[in-house]
């Protein structure tokens, strides 16, 4: 076969394959296919990924993608592929109102793939001068099954805000009605929690297995992940044994490292790691891209085969697109990912001052999508 791309000598990391070690990936049009027998037959671009990782196109689970549509926009491409990522979510930029003109006009038109979430709130999430109207009375459940219909294959469930600068006095309510909503259109809900004026052990009794619950390291007051001992609470844990998942969404503002270290001292990992990067935070001093949360979580302790699954595996599985994006398994999509840990010295303040420092970072090396090259840092020269 005559292959367009052999990466060779690189660490290939793919936790949905059960791979971690020296390998080499080949790849013919828009797939990842199989090595020659017997080494015979190779030919194509050589890129020696030698001192690298080679992970599957990343995943940035949370995002706010809706370019010139809304305050928290940002261009998915630009953003995406330069930092390794091959696939997104919305998170719940549009609601019945908007989504459709979002997607026909943004999403729909990516080199990336993008998945969504559609806000129970008709506006989405559009401007932050002012919250989106979260009263259950509002939501437009006909224009719902509308566009459950339509784009079924894009819209992964429903997004919902809650918390004293968003919900405000309906506190839990929209929530309850969500995830009503959810059993009957047979999808998940995913809640942005921050801010709360209630505990998370109330929220895990309403949510269901599948159902995400964003900002996990948020700690805005004492309603937070720990319990009086500063330790993982036990309706936390109960809450992930029932199948709840858990996605830290760091945002610029949406962490405290104070909790991190706690929950990350028991070794109590997110299931998702995601950014909530939005047009005003990108880049900037307490988030710099999906790559700055991974670095971050890295140092903190997290086992490299955990954080490459939840930003690869976990998130693809969750996108119902397990086996062609999240992995490096021939007949998967080329999505690839050549990175390289680096000696950088890196501190990351939250919004409460207390700072994490970094000695190493993820640096991008190269971006594939479907085979074809996204991102090549000038400094990387493989061939």
């Amino acid at each position: 076969m005559e292959y367009d791309y052999v990466i060779k000598n690189g660490r290939v990391i793919d936790p949905a394959a059960g791979i971690d070690g020296i390998a080499d990936i080949y790849v013919y049009n828009n797939r990842i296919v199989n090595p020659p027998v017997n080494g015979c037959g190779e030919s194509g671009a050589v890129i020696d990924a030698s001192g690298c990782l080679v992970l599957p196109g990343l995943i940035d689970f949370h995002t706010h993608l809706a370019y010139q549509l809304s305050d928290f926009g940002l261009n998915p491409d630009l953003y995406t592929l330069p930092n390794g990522i091959t696939a997104a979510v919305d998170a719940g930029s549009g609601g019945t109102a908007n989504f459709e003109g979002m997607y026909q006009n943004v999403f729909s038109k990516a080199m990336i793939t993008i998945r969504c979430f559609l806000n129970v709130a008709a506006t989405g999430i559009i401007t932050e001068r002012y919250p989106e109207n979260l009263d259950p009375a509002r939501f437009d459940e006909k224009k719902m099954e509308l566009l459950f219909d339509r784009y079924r294959d894009v819209l992964l469930g429903f997004k919902v805000r809650a918390g004293r600068s968003t919900s405000g006095d309906l506190n839990l309510e929209p929530l309850k009605r969500a995830v009503e909503l959810g059993e009957k259109f047979n999808c998940r809900v995913c809640l942005h929690a921050t801010n709360l004026d209630a505990g998370y052990d109330e929220i895990f009794r309403m949510m269901r297995k599948g159902d995400i619950v964003c900002h996990i390291f948020q700690g805005d007051n004492r309603h937070n992940i720990l319990n009086e001992k500063n330790q993982v609470a036990d309706f936390v844990h109960a809450g992930r044994e029932r199948g709840i998942l858990l996605d830290c969404a760091c945002g610029r503002v949406n962490y405290s490292n104070r909790i991190m270290r706690a929950a990350f001292a028991e070794k109590f990992w997110p299931d998702i790691i995601s950014t909530d990067i939005i047009g005003f935070s990108i880049y900037g001093p307490k988030i710099h891209s999906l790559l700055s949360v991974m670095s971050q979580y890295y140092g903190m302790g997290m086992p490299l085969p955990d954080l490459v699954r939840a930003v690869t595996a976990a998130p693809a599985e969750v996108m119902n697109l397990q086996g062609r994006i999240g992995t490096l398994r021939p007949g998967a999509n080329a999505d690839i990912f050549v990175t390289r840990i680096q000696k950088n010295p890196l501190d990351i303040v939250d919004k409460f001052g207390e700072t994490v420092h970094l000695e190493e970072t993820f640096v991008p090396m190269l971006t594939l999508k479907e085979g074809r090259p996204a991102y090549r840092n000038i400094l990387f020269d493989p061939y």
